[in-house]
């Protein structure tokens, strides 16, 4: 068992691995459960934490690229999120795998996935890149990013999204890689751009609260977007030369 508590944490082994429980330990009540795969059974502890169960403890952030603990997270969001038929608002029945539900219809409804574009802006002259600091969830720099519209690709809403958020014109769009983002229900696709524009040539939206240029060696003394997430996985990469 796949023990995710009311802040999406969950117990860690000391080697820094979902913990995996051989059956519910005794007096832990649950709210939520889905099998996620054969084997393993996702639930959601009503009022224990993941701190409670184990000495070490880890995030559905931190363990976003964990195969198991981003479907227990989703699937359990999923049913959480979701108890009537859009289309004629009778309560739905999920499958035991969590992957189908069905109203009064037998419709079969799917948990919802948004994809959402993230992307590392480099300066033409490659030696720095556009952060920024997110108005919602201030206190870290992160790359820029949004979800995609109806109707755009996912390089038309990269685009986008760049002009909206810092008021910059990019090029050299190009995939690099994708990461499902459970807490969402998002599917992450990393891109990478570059730029001319030094200083904003458009009005923005004001999502942002801070958008700064960072060189490799000021990487070093920001606080970045969180471990295991694409968006760090983005920054640690160009820092590297590999992107």
């Amino acid at each position: 068992m796949l023990l995710i508590d009311a802040t999406s944490h969950l117990p860690l082994t000391a080697e820094g691995a979902p913990l995996l429980f051989p059956e519910l330990p005794a007096g832990i009540e649950v709210t939520t459960r889905v099998q996620i795969t054969p084997e393993v059974t996702a639930v959601r502890l009503r009022s224990a934490s993941a701190a409670d169960l184990a000495p070490r403890t880890g995030h559905a952030r931190s363990h976003a690229d964990n195969y198991l603990v981003s479907r227990a997270v989703g699937l359990l969001a999923a049913r959480e999120r979701y108890a009537f038929d859009p289309a004629d608002g009778s309560p739905l029945t999920w499958g035991e795998s969590g992957i189908v539900a069905r109203g009064a219809s037998g419709t079969p409804i799917f948990p919802r996935i948004d994809p959402c574009v993230i992307r590392v802006v480099e300066h033409a002259a490659g030696d720095r890149i556009l952060l920024g600091e997110n108005r919602r969830r201030p206190g870290f720099f992160t790359c820029i990013a949004g979800y995609m519209d109806v109707g755009e690709s996912a390089e038309d809403a990269f685009a986008r999204e760049v002009m909206e958020e810092t008021g910059r014109r990019v090029t050299d769009i190009a995939y690099v890689g994708s990461q499902p983002w459970a807490l969402s229900g998002s599917l992450m696709l990393g891109f990478r751009a570059r730029t001319v524009n030094d200083a904003q040539v458009g009005d923005t939206d004001g999502e942002l609260s801070q958008v700064i240029w960072a060189t490799r060696e000021d990487l070093g003394e920001l606080t970045l977007a969180p471990e295991g997430s694409i968006a760090r996985q983005l920054i640690e990469r160009w820092a590297a030369g590999e992107i």
